[in-house]
């Protein structure tokens, strides 16, 4: 795998032992980070916050909000075997969320309202043909980025921000035709970067992660990586100073926690300890996301949406002066 040329001229971030505080910035937003009207509160304020206080320039990658990939999973499985369309749970999280952030009159969540609509027609179509083949499967798990997005976005212009929300499509991401783990065309870079270089300065862009189209316009899942892989693709297509991916970990610890309750997180990693941990079972990040970013020199940062003020973990090509990983 190689990134295309329009990629590699894009500028570059001169490895430093301490980097320049980055202005253009993918900041991505895990499921639990979004799970609910409280921890959307959170993230916003972040991003205000950031913006205000460290003159960021910000795009977001968002998941689904909390378990709604799996239950909209549940749903189609239900619908398959037994006839059954049920969207009760997810419909009820959305609806909720919404109202409890003052955003369900809003524009953004009647759009929510029809993406509700929209898989519910599809579950029954579903149940109809007795039939969930991996086409449809990502079609009906796209629905969660495409509403937790438009919530966000929502919110982001209730506390005065001027956001939108983009589908990740609308950027030009273009994938193969893999249902469930399709992989993003090269060919796709160069109007990845002149789209979301064209999102009006000031506007916050929020961008539906994990998902893509193919040539023939059809809804794909990246599998691995996922919406990881989105915001470390966007910030090496468009040249950004740094992709942040935000998770409820403090970021890469020494040791795995689970054994070594001492574990303590580490301020820099090169993208090659990184992919070590990774493969050696640390949950953090996949080694298939990191491939862009470790390709055109972009740092990738790890923060904890729930503690905004550690450190977190600083990955880079440079090699650290000293491991601290084991």
């Amino acid at each position: 795998w190689r990134a295309p040329a329009a990629a590699r001229a894009a500028p570059r971030v001169a490895m430093t032992t301490v980097l320049a505080e980055p202005k253009r910035v993918i900041m991505k937003f895990g499921g639990s980070s979004v799970r609910d009207a409280e921890r959307i509160r959170e993230v916003c304020s972040l991003v205000a916050s950031r913006m205000a206080e460290l003159k960021v320039t910000p795009h977001l990658v968002c998941s689904a909000m909390g378990k709604t990939t799996n239950n909209l999973i549940a749903a189609g499985n239900l619908a398959l075997m037994e006839g059954i369309v049920d969207l009760s749970v997810v419909k009820a999280l959305h609806v909720e969320t919404a109202r409890e952030l003052g955003i369900d009159e809003t524009d953004a969540f009647q759009q929510v309202r029809e993406l509700l609509e929209e898989c519910e027609k599809l579950l029954e179509g579903v149940a109809m043909l007795g039939e969930l083949s991996p086409r449809t499967l990502d079609k009906l798990v796209s629905f969660g980025e495409r509403m937790s997005g438009r919530m966000v976005a929502a919110q982001l212009s209730r506390v005065g921000l001027t956001s939108r929300q983009y589908e990740s499509w609308e950027l030009g991401l273009v994938t193969t035709s893999d249902f469930g783990d399709a992989s993003v065309l090269d060919d796709a870079w160069p109007t990845i970067r002149e789209r979301l270089l064209a999102i009006p300065e000031g506007t916050v862009g929020v961008i539906t992660g994990f998902i893509g189209k193919d040539r023939e316009g059809r809804i794909t899942t990246l599998g691995r990586g996922g919406s990881d892989l989105t915001a470390s693709l966007l910030g090496a297509a468009a040249g950004f100073d740094e992709v942040q991916v935000w998770k409820d970990v403090d970021g890469i610890l020494t040791a795995d926690p689970r054994g070594c309750p001492a574990a303590k997180p580490v301020p820099f990693v090169t993208f090659e300890e990184a992919q070590e941990l990774a493969y050696f079972g640390a949950q953090v990040l996949h080694p298939v996301a990191m491939q862009p970013a470790m390709r055109v020199d972009i740092p990738v940062r790890v923060m904890n949406s729930y503690n905004p003020t550690a450190q977190g973990t600083l990955i880079t090509r440079q090699k650290a002066e000293q491991s601290l990983v084991s």
